[in-house]
Formats: structure tokens, C-alpha cells, sequence
């Protein structure tokens, strides 16, 4: 069995594609692009992008300017439910 991904999905990506009208009300639409992805204590972070111009989902790092620190407090129960595996376990 594939060792278990240290990464965690902690946001969604998404752009403003177009608006719609609900209750009278103008509301913005939005496309999911990708996923923010971090290490447990937000040592690094990765972008997982769903597609590309190859079609391809890829990984963009995120290095942290100089001087830049930043620490999650996640609650226990959202730590197991947002892993995601590594690409050895994905089936496809």
C-alpha cells in the first residue's frame, strides 16, 4: 500500500464566470480551476490545478517570501476529511 499524501486540501480555486439573476438579486457564477493544498503545519503549499492547456492536473509550489510564516489551526475532525492520497493511489 502507497505511503498517504501529507497534504490536505485546505481551499477551492475558482473564476468568475459570468452572473445570474436570483430573487431579483444579481449574483456572480464561478468555475471551480483547482485546489489549495497544504502540509499539516502550512510549511508548504501547492496549487493543484484541474487543467491545463495538456489537459494534464498539475502541482504549482508556493514558496514563502522572506520573513513570511504561516500556521493553520485546522479543528480535528477537518484534518482527516480534506487528505488527499498520493498519485500512487489514485486508480486511473
Amino acid at each position: 500500500m502507497a505511503e498517504k499524501s501529507v497534504f490536505s486540501k485546505i481551499g477551492t480555486l475558482k473564476v468568475k464566470n459570468g452572473t445570474y439573476k436570483k430573487d431579483g438579486v444579481e449574483k456572480n457564477s464561478y468555475h471551480e480551476v483547482g485546489v489549495l493544498l497544504s502540509s499539516p503545519h502550512a510549511s508548504r503549499l501547492l496549487i493543484k490545478l484541474h487543467a491545463t492547456p495538456t489537459s494534464e492536473p498539475k502541482l504549482i509550489s508556493i514558496f514563502y517570501d522572506e520573513g513570511v510564516e504561516l500556521s493553520l489551526n485546522r479543528s480535528e475532525s477537518a484534518k482527516d476529511e480534506d487528505t488527499v492520497p498520493s498519485p500512487d493511489e489514485i486508480p486511473f
